[in-house]
């Protein structure tokens, strides 16, 4: 009776947190008032998060296993420079993976393409160090910073675990160029 208990009780935080994120993205599609192309990715991504990195499913016995990691990562560590993290964007040298920084943390979303790519609603955040933006919720390019000033460290907390769960991290974010 108790391992049904303790079950339950995961299943339920899954259930809060994948509320909590889609929560966020309805505040930022108000705050936006984004185009309908752009809302489809964040609904594409809210059902991903759910059903992939959350592995939201109710189960009877026990919690499932987490997904692995994407296998797609590069195997040696990316430690770049903002100027150098640019060229990892998707476009401008299509054989590189495409990276992005949150939390000074570089991922490679190369399996996200879909929304990182060439002309993707998201390949504004590719190559980019775009912590400040993913946590307010913006796809305004002034945004797209490590400035964290007036931003709340939970949002950046937030952000950093959903690419940490997501994505393979490759590197780090250098601060000394």
């Amino acid at each position: 009776h108790s391992t049904n208990t303790v079950n339950n009780m995961g299943w339920l935080f899954k259930l809060s947190t994948a509320f909590s994120v889609t929560f966020a993205i309805l505040v930022a599609v108000a705050k936006q008032q984004m185009p309908p192309a752009v809302w489809d990715v964040h609904v594409e991504i809210v059902r991903d998060y759910i059903t992939n990195s959350l592995n939201f499913a109710p189960s009877s016995n026990s919690d499932p296993e987490p997904n692995s990691a994407p296998s797609a990562a590069p195997s040696s560590p990316y430690d770049l420079c903002p100027s150098d993290l640019a060229k990892y964007d998707g476009s401008s040298y299509p054989e590189l993976p495409i990276l992005l920084s949150v939390g000074g943390v570089v991922f490679d979303v190369s399996e996200g393409a879909k929304f990182y790519g060439k002309k993707q609603p998201y390949n504004l955040f590719a190559g980019k160090a775009c912590t400040r933006a993913l946590s307010i919720g913006s796809l305004d390019p002034k945004d797209l910073t490590e400035d964290l000033t007036d931003v709340p460290e939970e949002a950046v907390e937030g952000q950093v675990k959903f690419y940490t769960t997501k994505y393979k991290a490759v590197g780090k974010l250098r601060k000394d160029c």
